[in-house]
């Protein structure tokens, strides 16, 4: 599996962490399935960008790219990424890139110009098949004196006046962009791999043209499957640096949770385009308090009673949870279902946990088999992986502090109301209830009790 990776010039973003998600999502699948995988995910670490950058900070090129390839991974750590297998950079793989062109040009795909190596679209007459065009639909948008035909794209890129360059049958000089990642797929995975992809921005040019030069090269089909994730909103508009909605993955963090985050992603199917609306954050926030609060209640009361009823019955809903999972993955990998799959087990594990007709142990046993399932979806889809009453009392201490309260404040204000109560001022006691409620904190009556949670 090869997914294209990041231009090494900026911090990642919102998009870049949809893609990083999914596919680490994806290869997580296939080896919980029992497929061995080999993923390979690349860094673009020289391109026009990344010297813009340089020159602007009066630094190298090379000081510029391996700066934020750290920083990627740093932010994917964060978001539970885990590392592909192999992540190579453009420039680590210069001498198999120039081979790979001198194949090019031998075959008769690409010719020189001006020290400068194209491909020569027409030289292969599958071009467009993945975008679903005809040659004269399409444009590469790199127009240039030095080539044949404007649909023609660049391999190589002669120097200029203090860039960094390598040495070439051609001249000095750097690879055209699209060339890397067919080099790299060959390189680590070979002629032909399973599967293929990136956003949906990149099928043209960017795919497009890596199946031409792949299968030109190699006389072989170049991937058997290609995945692309939507487009990338933010509250309604395309993602875009111009227009001052650019969500950086650290501007994300400093906001939400990473787990919120993966739910945000995870919850819309891949194939959908996106929009990292405050409603959208909002609710997977609300979500992973409501999860996370389930499995603290669980997590007591499996502590008290282990549960050893291997007769009780369990829902279909609760047993299933494992096989409904698979299924909704080898739909397409549809994990918009598994979310609601599971938000229809959390209710039922919630409704025995508030019930009366089951015995303690009788409840133990039930959970305890939810929890099972659960941690195999956890696995998979790296989220509802924290210490449950740890990760609420976070989440809860978070909001307290942002609403200048705290527990004492909180607990006094309890007492007061009980007196209240006490003393027959009902309109004092849900004047109380109201001043909280206003600083996020809901009541919840029980019979000898009362007890608080934060509303979000």
């Amino acid at each position: 599996m090869y997914a294209c990776g990041v231009t090494t010039y900026d911090e990642i973003h919102i998009g870049h962490a949809r893609q990083a998600v999914i596919f680490d999502l994806i290869k997580n699948y296939f080896t919980y399935l029992g497929y061995k995988v080999t993923y390979v995910r690349n860094y673009t670490d020289i391109d026009d960008k990344i010297i813009n950058k340089a020159n602007k900070e009066n630094k190298s090129a090379k000081e510029v790219s391996e700066y934020y390839i750290e920083e990627s991974k740093k932010d994917l750590k964060n978001l539970k990424v885990k590392e592909a297998d192999y992540e190579p950079k453009v420039t680590e793989c210069i001498p198999d890139i120039i081979s790979y062109i001198e194949q090019l040009i031998a075959s008769g795909n690409a010719y020189v110009s001006n020290g400068e190596v194209f491909f020569d679209v027409e030289s292969f007459k599958g071009y467009g098949k993945l975008s679903n065009r005809k040659i004269d639909e399409l444009t590469s948008g790199e127009d240039h004196l030095n080539k044949k035909r404007s649909n023609d794209f660049s391999l190589w890129k002669p120097a200029k006046p203090g860039e960094p360059s390598w040495d070439s049958p051609w001249g000095a000089g750097r690879p055209g962009w699209h060339i890397e990642c067919s080099v790299m797929v060959n390189k680590y995975l070979g002629e032909t791999i399973d599967i293929h992809g990136g956003g949906v921005d990149l099928i043209f040019p960017h795919h497009e043209n890596e199946i031409a030069q792949s299968e030109s090269h190699n006389k072989k089909k170049f991937a058997n499957y290609w995945v692309h994730n939507g487009l990338v909103m933010v509250n309604g508009i395309k993602m875009s640096k111009s227009l001052g909605n650019f969500m950086t993955v650290k501007d994300a963090l400093k906001k939400y949770y990473p787990e919120e985050i993966r739910y945000a992603i995870l919850s819309q199917h891949y194939l959908s385009e996106i929009d990292f609306t405050d409603e959208l954050f909002l609710n997977s926030k609300k979500r992973m308090y409501y999860f996370y609060k389930t499995l603290a209640r669980i997590d007591k009361l499996l502590k008290e009673n282990r549960g050893t009823n291997s007769s009780v019955e369990i829902s279909d809903i609760i047993e299933n949870l494992e096989s409904d999972f698979k299924d909704a993955m080898d739909d397409g990998f549809n994990t918009a279902k598994v979310f609601a799959n599971l938000s229809g087990a959390f209710s039922i594990a919630n409704q025995v946990l508030a019930s009366a007709k089951y015995e303690e142990g009788d409840k133990a046993a039930i959970v305890s088999r939810f929890r099972d399932r659960l941690k195999i979806l956890s696995e998979v889809m790296h989220i509802l992986e924290e210490d449950p009453a740890g990760y609420v009392q976070k989440l809860e201490n978070d909001i307290l502090s942002k609403n200048n309260i705290t527990v004492e404040f909180i607990e006094s204000a309890i007492r007061e109301r009980r007196e209240a109560k006490m003393r027959k001022e009902y309109d004092e006691a849900d004047r109380i209830r109201k001043k909280l409620l206003e600083k996020n904190i809901s009541l919840m009556d029980a019979k000898d009790v009362v007890e608080w949670e934060v509303v979000i």
